[in-house]
């Protein structure tokens, strides 16, 4: 019995919750649309899997799989994406989404065929562009801009907070590489300087602009 037992623990494991499984996807660097293009599945699918308790064991198994990427991997991964799936315009867009995918001058085999994704892809995705270089919200993210707060900033501001781009600058990251930094009035009038890395981490731009808080 303790041999079935054993077995049985090795043929019908726990699956992971809702949420394990998208942590765990996120533990291993990879973001959710960049998982769903290496599975070859569109990226609602990937989604409805994800939300499901009852999937099937072999999705855990995927996902337990899939390698570790560092933070330069999951860049270039998602460069990769964008430039087989270019992403859609939408009324509420994600600040890094809109990037520009970034594309190989050298001479290179055709790309397979694109995943034919639906128009209404759906937000918990996290299938925004990880750009590759400093300027990649240029553009697309300007003076008087309005960006949502989608993770905590300290006491600078909440989730779910709305931002006024006041300012910006031209200024350099951790490699000496130069970036387009962005200064963010709060609600509360406070300001604060990002940085491309930290806009991809805790805002998105609703796709519209004003010039004071109503």
């Amino acid at each position: 019995m303790d041999q079935v037992a054993n077995g049985l623990a090795l043929l019908r494991p726990p699956r992971l919750s809702p949420s394990e499984f998208k942590a765990l996807i996120r533990q291993r660097g990879w973001r959710m649309a960049d998982a769903a293009v290496r599975w070859n599945v569109r990226p609602e699918t990937l989604s409805r899997v994800a939300a499901d308790p009852a999937r099937e064991t072999r999705w855990d198994d995927l996902v337990r799989a899939l390698p570790q990427l560092t933070r330069r991997e999951r860049a270039a991964a998602t460069a990769a994406r964008l430039a087989l799936h270019p992403p859609r315009p939408r009324t509420c867009v994600g600040v890094a989404e809109a990037a520009s995918p970034v594309m190989n001058s050298s001479p290179a085999a055709s790309p397979p065929t694109p995943l034919p994704w639906a128009d209404d892809e759906e937000e918990d995705l996290d299938d925004s562009a990880y750009g590759t270089n400093g300027f990649r919200y240029r553009g697309y993210v300007g003076v008087r801009s309005e960006l949502i707060v989608v993770r905590e900033i300290g006491s600078f501001a909440s989730e779910g907070a709305v931002l006024v781009v006041s300012d910006t600058r031209l200024g350099v990251n951790a490699h000496a590489e130069p970036q387009e930094e962005y200064c963010c009035e709060s609600p509360s009038g406070l300001l604060q300087w990002l940085t491309p890395d930290e806009m991809d981490e805790w805002v998105v731009s609703t796709g519209k602009t004003r010039s004071t808080f109503g």
